[in-house]
């Protein structure tokens, strides 16, 4: 008879061999060809495109566990819901519009349109969720799918429209920054500040989280604060989802890649799928980045192309069996 490991030691046993093998594939790999780098490429280059790498995949994969939660929508995720998209108006807004050199400019406006765009799913998809008036309401998955690529195409002509009143010179940087790239991603640490200051506000309500994933009703009962504590994973989401879209533009899937891989692990409770999601998001990004450098190598793909490669599949296989 084979005994399988507890759910937990699992997920730590998987955590503790791919977080190592990530940064070591991460920091040997390179569009010039594998190998140790000079001292400068490593700190200069490598070291922080890890880094940025890790933090966008977990705030992403942070932000679609909470999503899935507070929506009670296995398919939810910031990219399907039109969270990145509202992220990139607000950051390409404040790009062009914020005076030259305001510190963290393109952050702050991400986290308004992500926030933006968001409010936009409840507000308009408020009555197919139930309204949480029984503990069986449905979540009406497919009208909320709807509402949020309806607000990601809205947002991907308002972008279109930015991308025709931009220069020649901004135009190829701002596609690629779109597409989801790391190249040139030096700034590291807003990313990893916002996805720690997410689980910081998300993770103390873990239960009630996963009280409120069973119904409002059956929160309700047992004294949760429903529209408090939805309030404030909504924020959490957009808080961390602005910070990745600020850092590496728009890459999707990861939020569904992610909390899904953790779930296979046995993992379902929010107090260790909230923070077990984060580091198999970051460990996920930066396999997809090493990818995207070295495929076509010395010309790099954005990452966001091999993550959407992985991600696509996987939402359609989840769509197809709920519809079954």
């Amino acid at each position: 008879m084979t005994l399988k490991p507890p759910p937990l030691t699992l997920a730590l046993l998987l955590t503790a061999l791919a977080v190592p093998a990530a940064f070591a594939l991460g920091l040997l790999s390179g569009s010039a060809g594998w190998g140790w780098p000079s001292e400068e490429i490593f700190w200069l280059i490598r070291l922080p495109r890890v880094l940025a790498a890790f933090g966008t995949g977990a705030a992403l994969a942070l932000a679609g566990a909470l999503i899935q939660l507070v929506t009670r929508n296995p398919l939810g995720d910031p990219h399907v819901l039109g969270v990145t998209s509202g992220a990139s108006v607000g950051a390409l807004l404040m790009l062009m519009l914020a005076p030259a050199g305001l510190l963290l400019a393109p952050e702050l406006g991400a986290v308004l349109g992500a926030l933006a765009a968001m409010t936009l799913v409840f507000a308009l998809a408020w009555r197919s969720m139930g309204r949480g008036l029984a503990p069986s309401a449905s979540p009406g998955t497919v009208i909320v799918l709807l509402v949020g690529v309806m607000i990601g195409a809205a947002c991907g002509a308002a972008v279109s429209f930015m991308l025709a009143m931009a220069n020649d010179q901004q135009l190829r940087n701002i596609v690629f920054w779109l597409l989801g790239d790391l190249n040139g991603a030096a700034l590291w640490w807003p990313v990893w500040a916002a996805t720690s200051l997410a689980l910081l506000l998300a993770w103390p309500r873990a239960q009630e989280l996963d009280w409120i994933a069973r119904g409002d009703a059956w929160a309700w009962t047992l004294g949760v604060p429903v529209a408090k504590r939805r309030r404030l994973a909504i924020f959490a989401a957009c808080l961390a989802t602005g910070a990745a879209v600020a850092t590496a533009g728009s890459i999707g899937f990861v939020g569904l890649v992610a909390p899904h891989i953790v779930r296979l692990t046995g993992l379902r409770a929010a107090r260790v799928l909230l923070p077990f999601s984060a580091v198999f998001g970051g460990v996920f990004l930066v396999l997809a980045d090493t990818v995207a450098r070295t495929a076509i190598a010395p010309a790099q793909l954005p990452v966001g192309v091999i993550s959407a490669a992985v991600g696509v599949p996987l939402f359609l296989m989840l769509l197809l069996r709920r519809r079954a």
